[in-house]
């Protein structure tokens, strides 16, 4: 362990470490460093999930030869600003070599040189197509206006049905268009009507690329569409696809966000639109480069990044009308929502208890929200129950659970998701107390297919609503097998602990 430690203990990893130790102290630090090279090792050894997954010549061939039903026009917008040439040719490269062919590229160049602009013409010069000229657009600003008004700029020179967002040196896989409109095309215009369903936004798995483009890693797996998730972290973040009249309607990135325009600007595109409309692609579609001064390397070099994201879901929840406060984590980036429960009340009781009620019976407490916990739970913190009560004010949560410990420290659980077979599986079970978990999946709030019901929080009304679909409460079994209505969510909120004796 402690030779790796030393291999890993570059100047850069030092500076790292230094400013977490500084912010969390040394016994956060010490199962950080742990964490992370296991987490290392793991992927070491099952090596890179793009090379593994990456379509091969004969599939890149068959989707050149695609012909979709509804072929939208893609606008890729980038701003630029002095631009290592070497990562701006390779960002040009990626785009060019899409084999969905119906795109066009907006650069907004906000540099002093002129390298960009040397860069980009030669590209158009050289190429062997005589149509990529009509397809890259690019413009030279009067000025530099920072990553919100470059942006802009770029948007301006938009034509297409949806907009790509592409950092300028960034790389997209050669199938990342191609999967957009596949996807696109599964929920598109019917008859001339537009369905309920159709995808107004979006988002793909992505991972890191060193700066010669040898090594992939870092590879960012996510769920689908994820409310929680999203006001923790800016998880959705690349590829992003979002319909050009949403674009539209929100006016674009804000300035007063620089750092975290993108989180704030999705932010701004969901609330247009419902869950329905949003869709992921499970598929590494982008290459987030990772080079000394790059944020996806060194979180450190942009701590007024984290500063905008906070006020970026600040201003989101005073959107949503949800009273709540906003706080750091121990991990840059990451944050913690706790909402106000108000003038909620709740009753605690356990599982056993709770299956003596019927509906009328549960009408008649004088609770918005019952605590089941079992006689063999206790709370860590004096404010845990009221920390899973502030999720009942949102009119969505149907269910909110805590992180459940063992004796001797280690999750016992966090929640349930189903795995590829359907089945339920306990989420992070086994693990050290202490650490944070696949992106910090076990030390932040999300969704959850389900929850232990030894020690979970329900709404009064949804278990209401539940009974009167002719179920019974037998907790255990009842819960997890019908779940509750639809229009309920499950939400794991590790900021509530509890553990087993």
């Amino acid at each position: 362990m402690l030779k790796g430690i030393r291999k890993k203990l570059t100047e850069q990893n030092k500076r790292r470490l230094l400013s977490y130790l500084k912010r969390n102290g040394l016994k956060a630090s010490y199962y950080k460093v742990i964490e992370r090279l296991r987490w290392e090792k793991a992927e070491s050894a099952l090596g890179s999930a793009f090379i593994k997954s990456r379509p091969d010549e004969n599939e890149l061939t068959r989707q050149r030869c695609t012909e979709f039903e509804y072929r939208y026009r893609i606008s890729i917008v980038v701003p630029a600003y002095e631009t290592n040439t070497v990562f701006l040719r390779q960002m040009l490269q990626s785009v060019i070599k899409q084999t969905y062919p119906e795109w066009e590229l907006c650069i907004a160049d906000g540099s002093k040189s002129d390298s960009v602009q040397s860069v980009v013409m030669n590209m158009i010069g050289k190429s062997v197509d005589s149509h990529i000229g009509s397809k890259i657009k690019y413009q030279r600003l009067r000025e530099n206006k920072g990553i919100s008004g470059n942006t802009n700029a770029a948007l301006l020179m938009a034509t297409g049905d949806y907009i790509g967002f592409l950092d300028h040196d960034d790389v997209l896989t050669e199938d990342a268009l191609f999967e957009v409109v596949k996807a696109l095309n599964e929920t598109a215009y019917k008859s001339g009507n537009i369905t309920a369903n159709r995808t107004l936004l979006l988002y793909s798995d992505e991972d890191k690329i060193n700066e010669d483009m040898s090594e992939f890693f870092d590879s960012h797996f996510k769920p689908d569409f994820d409310i929680d998730l999203l006001r923790s972290n800016n998880y959705i973040c690349h590829f992003l696809v979002v319909e050009s009249d949403i674009v539209q309607k929100t006016g674009g990135f804000l300035k007063e966000y620089d750092g975290a325009q993108d989180h704030d600007l999705i932010f701004r595109c969901i609330e247009l639109m419902k869950k329905e409309n949003i869709r992921h692609i499970p598929r590494i579609l982008y290459h987030w480069r990772a080079h000394e001064i790059s944020t996806a390397l060194s979180p450190d070099n942009k701590l007024y990044a984290y500063e905008a994201g906070k006020r970026a879901i600040e201003d989101h929840l005073k959107r949503m009308k949800l009273k709540a406060r906003v706080m750091y984590t121990e991990h840059l980036g990451f944050f913690r929502v706790k909402y106000e429960p108000g003038e909620l009340k709740c009753i605690t009781m356990t599982p056993g208890e709770l299956a003596l009620y019927n509906a009328d019976m549960l009408r008649e407490l004088p609770a918005d929200a019952i605590m089941l916990i079992d006689s063999r739970v206790r709370t860590v913190n004096r404010d845990d129950i009221n920390e899973l009560l502030g999720n009942m004010v949102r009119e969505e949560v149907g269910a909110a659970g805590g992180k459940i410990l063992t004796k001797d420290g280690k999750i016992d659980n966090a929640g349930f998701s189903y795995d590829e077979s359907g089945k339920l599986r306990p989420r992070f079970h086994g693990m050290n107390g202490h650490f944070s978990g696949y992106m910090h999946r076990a030390s932040i709030q999300s969704r959850t297919d389900r929850l232990d019901t030894s020690c979970m929080m329900l709404k009064k009304q949804a278990l209401i609503e539940w009974l009167s679909d002719d179920n019974t409460i037998d907790a255990e079994k009842e819960f997890n097998k019908n779940g509750l209505p639809d229009k309920y969510i499950y939400v794991y909120d590790p900021f509530a602990r509890f553990r087993k004796v």
